[in-house]
Order: structure tokens, then C-alpha cells, then sequence
């Protein structure tokens, strides 16, 4: 059996989403302001937007979907209570595992890292995108 490319442009986010989340939300409720080796991390970053944040593990910390997600849990599991306080106080969150999936890619991710996962009590999803730059066929175009 041939091996199979892995996705492209891999990352591994918890997504946090509600009212008043932003990135200084998700810091502080997952206690991460406190935390030595978090600033440092390379490739380990929290984004945010109106309305949601994530604490994402991009290709800079590994092109492994199993080892961005390791780091994940690693960050993740300390904090469960934070998780559980941060689900309680009505926010939703999911882990996206989102990359760039062409023709013939795909992902493997092992038995135990989705135990680690699961053992985190947040669902899992998968996000895929199409490689940009690429022109869309316009189905109507011969109409001229």
C-alpha cells in the first residue's frame, strides 16, 4: 500500500467560542498567563476574533498531527478543571484539526493520541481546505 501525503498547512486548535471570549478570555480562563514555558513555545499560539479564540499548534511545532496534538494535551490536561469552568460558564469548544487536504493526502492519527483527546471531554472536528490560488471553474462561463 502506498504511503500517504499528509495534509498541508496542518494545525491542531482548541476553539473556544461565546459572548465575551477573546484572547484574553481564553488566556486567563485556561490559566495560561501564569504558565513559564507558554510565551516561549514555538509554534503554540493563541488567536482570536469577535466572539471566539484559539490555542493553536501549527506545522512551526510539528508537521504531526499526532504530535501537534500531543502538545495540545500536554497544555490541556493540567487544565481540565479551567475546561470544565470555561464549558460551565457557557462558552462550546472543540478541537479542529484543519489542514490542506488535496487529492491523495491523508491523516493518520494514532490510537492514543485520541485517547488523550477524548480524555480532554471536548468533541473532535475536522476542518479542510483547498489549496489557495487556484481559479474556481465557473460552471456558467460558456454562456459568455
Amino acid at each position: 500500500m502506498a504511503k500517504m501525503r499528509p495534509w498541508g498547512d496542518l494545525s491542531t486548535s482548541l476553539v473556544v467560542s461565546g459572548e465575551k471570549v477573546n484572547s484574553a478570555f481564553l488566556v486567563a480562563g485556561l490559566q495560561l498567563g501564569d504558565s513559564e514555558e507558554f510565551p516561549s513555545f514555538e509554534g503554540v499560539d493563541v488567536y482570536s476574533g469577535s466572539g471566539w479564540a484559539t490555542l493553536t499548534v501549527d506545522e512551526r511545532c510539528s508537521k504531526s498531527v499526532d504530535e501537534q496534538a500531543a502538545v495540545l494535551i500536554a497544555f490541556l490536561s493540567p487544565r481540565k478543571p479551567a475546561l470544565d469552568a470555561l464549558r460551565k460558564a457557557g462558552t462550546s469548544m472543540k478541537v479542529d484539526v484543519s489542514g490542506v487536504a488535496e487529492s491523495g493526502s491523508g491523516l493518520h492519527i494514532s490510537p492514543d493520541v485520541l485517547m488523550g483527546l477524548a480524555e480532554l471531554g471536548v468533541p473532535l472536528v475536522f476542518t479542510t481546505v483547498r489549496v489557495g490560488g487556484e481559479d474556481e471553474e465557473d460552471p456558467l462561463a460558456w454562456l459568455g
